[in-house]
């Protein structure tokens, strides 16, 4: 069964400009643990759209599932190095007083393994947490710090 981790952040900066921060996945290099994040030919960023990360815990073959713009980014994981089964996973961004923006993670993560499936899971649930948190805390350095918001 897929564990459901939720980080949230608040980000000193305007939602469009996290929502920009965001959706341009390129920025998660800002991150030390991210090391490259590349679209795959074709279209970039819209409904349908493939990219490849690879970061410290590995390699993740992604896809564009949902977009409102300012709103939210929904994607999936179609293929990864090690295996994880991770089939919703949603950035969500929530307007606050005073410029503020509320940033929300969400995924659904599983270990397909023939044993110990739930321990397992559970790690991925917690590896995710860290690598997410790190991405975002990158996102606000930048944003808050910088005012670059792509």
């Amino acid at each position: 069964m897929a564990k459901r981790v939720e980080i949230s952040l608040e980000i000193a900066a305007p939602r469009d400009d996290v929502f920009a921060w965001f959706y341009h996945s390129e920025n998660f290099t800002a991150s030390p643990i991210v090391f490259t994040s590349a679209w795959r030919p074709g279209k970039r960023y819209d409904v349908g759209s493939q990219r490849d990360i690879i970061m410290v815990a590995g390699w993740y073959h992604e896809e564009i599932t949902a977009v409102d713009k300012g709103h939210y980014i929904r994607y999936r994981v179609r293929q990864s190095f090690p295996a994880v089964r991770q089939d919703f996973t949603e950035i969500a961004f929530t307007e606050l007083p005073e410029g503020r923006t509320l940033v929300k993670w969400t995924i659904e993560i599983e270990v397909p393994s023939p044993i110990f499936r739930s321990a397992l899971t559970n790690a991925g649930g917690r590896m995710a947490e860290i690598l997410y948190s790190t991405i975002m805390r990158a996102g606000r350095k930048k944003l808050e710090h910088t005012g670059h918001t792509v």
